[in-house]
């Protein structure tokens, strides 16, 4: 979640909730879990226990809040009565969402994991009847299995598209009831640093460190020989004072010096913290070095509070780091309620749309104009309201309340605010994706250098509602293009390939869950290929990465994607493969390039086609079952395997809905995509292959 749009909400719920404060202990006195049937009540005079059919007949907002909540684009059937079509990966993002199952035991449970873990046997020990294991076939799938199990950790999943349930943000707080470390952690010294903390390898951090403590042990002894106790003095009057003994020593030293020990004590407080928050084991990491374990546990700090960083000490990880538990984990709820309230809503509107101050505005009925709202914000603040939470305190004080039993089936009703005229149950609603700045030219000049192709407009997704002739927008998120790519040339060898991404109208016609990814043949079978640690006594394996096939979250795809399609002069349909999906590379989506495709952060692709099945007429086809689909490949020596059962669960939009891939601003000398391979610098292919490719042209630089 952008950091500038959360802070607001938060203010905007702090002074909205204020009035409220104290009330969730005596609202839910009454924690036995609801029957089949039952939901809360929330209103004015408390909770009361009702059915849902009579909230639903007062048309009031029921809003799952249960352990075993999915998204509608999860779901099995259009209600009651009404066919069902399993969806195979509801129980999976459930089970993710309760912490009761990680991505390493789910790919342990398929053909991939159980063959990977198996190859470490000898060939002699195997069993020679494919149905029966040997013995030490099933010792090394036992071993593989308890080391999973013995070192379990949280998944912190929120930042791939799967928020936590509130039974696990109720068992993350419980475990932080009655600590005291983190009123030690040095909150100044961390506030004090004025520059970025990055990790660039071990060895960079190694080197950092030691100069750092050599630097501080030479200004030490400098120090001790004027009659001064270096301990007593800050960085910045030990330079002043030693300045002023030897204004020999160059500037640059002191410049070296003032940000080692800046960043030496800012890194022990970051570890202070993470030690607390139990990410980073106290044998694990040397103190104020910022080593690969502070690295590694930092970023899953971002990962458990939503922040898309890269592990380093700066921007919104820095401010976090600052903060006390309880805030964070009270925004952690207001996420999780907003997934849930969006759903049950069919609300999309995050307050996106707002730029550079100004946010757009539609006209009513009646003639008055209104700024397109934040709704999924405002849904949250009331229900919040309803239920009594103001702070964190009341925040712990209702999670208190509910057993494990009661939030198995916890749902609650209420009333929301009122949408805005624009909604009705079928929208006229299209999508626009302005490409921003697109570079057709090589990357690299003569020699081989690489050539800056800076961008100041990066792409952007825009959804919009057509209503009384006024074309609204409701969301606007960044999103990606393509560009230049590695891809199989016929003769083996690698190339770059310009992976062009279509302008022009399109139209979405399948939405698909949990989709697939069935890998091209140009895919460079290196890239199928992951190191996973399945058995601690063999170390990292090299498996068939079946991850990024899915279905799952860390798909290529995703979690939702919906195909591009261009309507062709007989009306046929033509796919050149481009889609927008959801993505698990969340950093990516800030910079980076696609293969074309147009990737979405995994909430907000999922948010998106729910919000479309949700205010559009579509068919439920269900599951595209793929049949034996397999593929053998070989590698550095190695046969490979895989095979896929399913391409996802598909919905057919009737009609389909147009989205508009615009152009964008093409800068550079190439006014069109080059569409031969073209070869890598310094790579050597050999007599010239019969792809025909070109050489690279120095071309301008920006």
């Amino acid at each position: 979640m952008c950091g500038g749009v959360r802070r607001a909400l938060i203010a905007l719920l702090f002074v909205a909730l204020a009035a409220s404060a104290g009330w969730a202990a005596s609202l839910w006195d009454d924690s036995r879990p609801l029957g089949p049937g039952e939901i809360w009540v929330l209103g004015p005079g408390g909770a009361r226990r009702d059915t849902l059919e009579a909230g639903k007949q007062q048309h009031l907002l029921i809003v799952d809040l249960s352990d075993g909540w999915a998204p509608y684009l999860f779901s099995d059937s259009d209600g009651p009565q009404k066919p069902s079509k399993p969806n195979g990966y509801r129980a999976t993002f459930v089970a993710l969402a309760n912490d009761s199952v990680t991505q390493d035991e789910l790919f342990l449970q398929s053909p991939a994991g159980r063959a990977a873990v198996l190859s470490s046997v000898p060939v002699a020990l195997r069993s020679s009847d494919p149905n029966q294991l040997s013995p030490d076939e099933q010792r090394a799938l036992d071993r593989a299995w308890t080391g999973l199990r013995r070192g379990r950790a949280p998944s912190f999943l929120e930042v791939y598209g799967i928020p936590p349930t509130l039974s696990v943000l109720a068992r993350r707080i419980q475990q932080d009831t009655g600590k005291t470390c983190y009123d030690t952690v040095d909150v100044d010294t961390l506030r004090a640093a004025e520059f970025e903390i990055s990790f660039q390898s071990q060895e960079q951090a190694r080197i950092e460190y030691a100069q750092a403590v050599d630097d501080a042990a030479w200004v030490a002894e400098r120090l001790a020989a004027l009659g001064e106790d270096a301990l007593r003095l800050s960085p910045e009057e030990a330079i002043a004072k030693l300045a002023a003994a030897d204004p020999t020593v160059d500037a640059a030293f002191w410049q070296r010096y003032r940000q080692g020990q800046q960043r030496r004590h800012a890194v022990h407080a970051v570890q202070d913290r993470l030690v607390c928050e139990g990410l980073l084991a106290p044998e694990r990491f040397t103190p104020e070095a910022f080593d690969l374990a502070t690295h590694q546990a930092l970023a899953q700090f971002e990962r458990k509070n939503d922040i898309f960083g890269w592990g380093f000490v700066s921007g919104e990880t820095k401010e976090a780091l600052q903060r006390p538990a309880s805030e964070l984990y009270f925004e952690t709820l207001q996420r999780i309620l907003a997934e849930r309230v969006a759903d049950a809503a069919g609300i999309v509107e995050d307050g996106s749309v707002a730029k550079g101050g100004e946010t757009p505005t539609y006209v009513d009925e009646g003639g008055e104009s209104h700024p397109v709202p934040n709704l999924i914000g405002d849904f949250v603040g009331a229900l919040l309201g309803e239920m009594g939470i103001a702070t964190p305190q009341d925040m712990e004080a209702f999670l208190r309340t509910q057993s494990s039993e009661s939030f198995a089936t916890l749902r609650v009703a209420y009333e929301p605010p009122p949408l805005p005229s624009y909604y009705a149950p079928v929208m006229d609603l299209s999508a626009e994706i302005d490409r921003g700045d697109v570079w057709y030219d090589v990357p690299f000049g003569t020699g081989g250098k690489l050539l800056a192709q800076r961008r100041l407009r990066y792409p952007t997704f825009t959804l919009y509602t057509t209503w009384r002739e006024q074309k609204i927008p409701l969301v606007r998120w960044r999103t990606t293009i393509g560009s230049w790519r590695s891809e199989l040339g016929a003769d083996g060898h690698i190339y770059l390939k310009y992976k062009n991404s279509d302008v022009g109208p399109r139209v979405w016609k399948s939405i698909v869950a949990a989709p697939a990814w069935l890998p091209p043949n140009k895919t460079p079978v290196k890239d199928l290929l992951t190191k996973k640690v399945l058995d601690r006594r063999h170390g990292a394996v090299t498996v068939v990465n079946t991850e990024v096939m899915g279905p799952g979250f860390a798909s290529a795809y995703g979690l939702a994607m919906a195909i591009h399609l261009k309507q062709l002069p007989d009306g046929g349909l033509f796919d050149n493969q481009i889609r927008t999906h959801g993505s698990v590379d969340y950093t990516s989506i800030a910079r980076r390039f696609s293969h074309g495709c147009h990737r979405l952060v995994n909430n907000r692709a999922v948010r998106l086609f729910d919000f479309v099945l949700r205010h559009r007429k579509f068919v439920r086809l269900g599951d595209h079952r793929l049949g034996d689909h397999k593929r053998k490949f070989s590698f550095q020596g190695r046969r490979y395997e895989y095979s896929l059962a399913t391409r996802g669960y598909y919905y057919d939009l009737r009609p389909p809905m147009p989205i508009t891939v615009l152009e964008g601003h093409v800068l550079g000398a190439a006014r069109e995509p080059i569409r031969q391979f073209v070869r890598k610098p310094g790579v050597d292919y050999g007599p010239p292959p019969v792809d025909n490719p070109v050489e690279p042209q120095p071309v301008a630089g920006p």
